[in-house]
């Protein structure tokens, strides 16, 4: 009788071996499995059904397909009608005048409207040809819907009567839609790392235990801390202005506020984690994002620092805004593709798989990625260009936005953790009851 008990718990184990075999083979698995915080089994008595693999699909998302769809003919126009419109706000904002003001405002709204107009007409065939053509014919339908919006929020501008309530409304507006924007920041950022953390997860097996998650974890803020204090160094002796506030104080707090960061961030993971750390293909993807991501938020802390200091730089800013901007297309772009092979493998399944992936496509993506980035792009060259006082000016406004990068970076380090583990099925709690200690609590 025991023996008969051990030989069915063996089958059970070599059953339950082949069904995470089959997941991980299918493409894109371990996105869908970060993105799909309900995947995780709930119970011993649950029967999952596995979907079939086609292997001859590839198990990534190329860059070059990626950059097909941003440097296609159908596409480059309107990537050149954004570059010459953020180029318009840029000078506009130079001239701290009230009618660059209004223009940015107008345009701003009038371009992003256009182009969400756009997006969602282009699920009619006639409007899409059009649309996607490989000419400047392309840009008719956007420019038109954008023109017309533009023209009227400018008329509204000049309203006599309700000017005043209008300019603070949508002033108040692109003022929210830039800090709006740095949690979408943070959260969009972690495509690229997080794609990097895969491929490089994919190279370990699931046997043996490492320590890499845990020391890269600890070391990546570190690491980030010495190389931002090197930079700070070069930008004090090109800076004369910064110079006289880099002193120790200086150097002290920046190094206090990445090592507290940082272990605030490793106290939940660690809780988050447990044993499961010590798993190779947990502990290297943890490990890999955390080298890429802290990156992303030590330079918003270190700016952050700086503004503390001396006058906000717009410069740095703009700068990386421009990086935001590209990142958003990438992102998106990456989104629909991923979408589109999930549905390919899942399509002869059982799987339900829901109709907003539908919503962007790789037809549309790029209209709907225009029509963010130049909401974001307008509120950006906005503050430059006013006193933004409805609020405290900008230098409260950019301050507090880096303050919201920072923290809205840490959820999402804990967040992409949170959805591998419970992607794998490692943990079944709540996000917020993966963190408590005790467990049982």
């Amino acid at each position: 009788m025991e023996k008969e008990e051990k030989n069915n718990s063996k089958l059970e184990n070599q059953d339950l071996k082949k069904a995470e075999d089959v997941t991980s083979d299918l493409p894109k698995s371990e996105l869908d499995e970060l993105d799909n915080e309900g995947s995780s089994l709930e119970g011993d008595n649950k029967i999952v059904e596995f979907a079939p693999v086609d292997n001859s699909l590839p198990n990534f998302i190329s860059q070059a397909e990626i950059l097909k769809i941003l440097s296609s003919r159908e596409t480059l126009t309107h990537i050149l009608t954004l570059l010459l419109l953020l180029i318009i706000f840029g000078i506009l904002s130079f001239t701290k005048s009230d009618i660059s003001e209004k223009l940015i405002i107008s345009l701003g709204y009038g371009f992003a409207f256009g182009y969400f107009i756009t997006a969602n007409l282009n699920k009619f065939k006639s409007l899409s040809k059009l649309i996607r053509s490989v000419d400047a014919s392309s840009v008719f339908v956007p420019l038109f819907f954008s023109g017309l919006i533009s023209v009227f929020i400018w008329l509204g501008l000049h309203d006599d009567t309700y000017y005043e309530n209008i300019n603070r409304i949508l002033s108040l507006g692109l003022i929210f839609i830039f800090i709006i924007w740095q949690f979408a920041q943070a959260w969009w950022m972690r495509i690229p790392f997080k794609e990097f953390a895969l491929r490089q997860m994919a190279k370990y097996n699931g046997e043996g235990e490492t320590k890499l998650g845990i020391i890269m974890n600890i070391s990546s803020p570190i690491l980030w801390a010495l190389l931002g204090f090197f930079i700070f160094n070069i930008i004090s002796s090109r800076v004369p202005q910064f110079s006289e506030n880099f002193d120790s104080n200086f150097i002290y707090f920046w190094f206090l506020i990445m090592f507290f960061l940082g272990w605030i961030t490793f106290f939940f993971l660690k809780q988050m984690h447990r044993g499961f750390w010590y798993n190779q293909k947990v502990a290297s993807f943890s490990a890999y994002f955390a080298i890429g991501y802290w990156g992303f938020l030590s330079y918003h802390a270190g700016v952050l620092l700086y503004s503390m200091y001396n006058n906000p730089s717009f410069v740095y800013d703009l700068i990386f805004m421009l990086v935001t901007i590209f990142l958003v297309i990438y992102s998106l772009s990456f989104q629909a593709l991923r979408t589109e092979a999930r549905r390919e493998h899942l399509k002869d399944t059982n799987h339900y798989m829901g109709k907003a992936g539908n919503f962007i496509t790789r037809e549309n993506v790029i209209f709907y990625a225009i029509s963010f980035t130049t909401a974001y792009g307008a509120s950006n060259f906005f503050l430059a260009n006013s006193e933004a006082s409805l609020i405290g000016g900008i230098q409260g406004v950019s301050r507090i936005s880096h303050m919201i990068v920072i923290l809205s970076g840490i959820l999402v380090i804990l967040i992409v953790n949170y959805n591998l583990l419970t992607g794998r099925g490692f943990i079944q709690e709540g996000f917020i009851d993966s963190m408590r200690n005790p467990k049982d609590n």
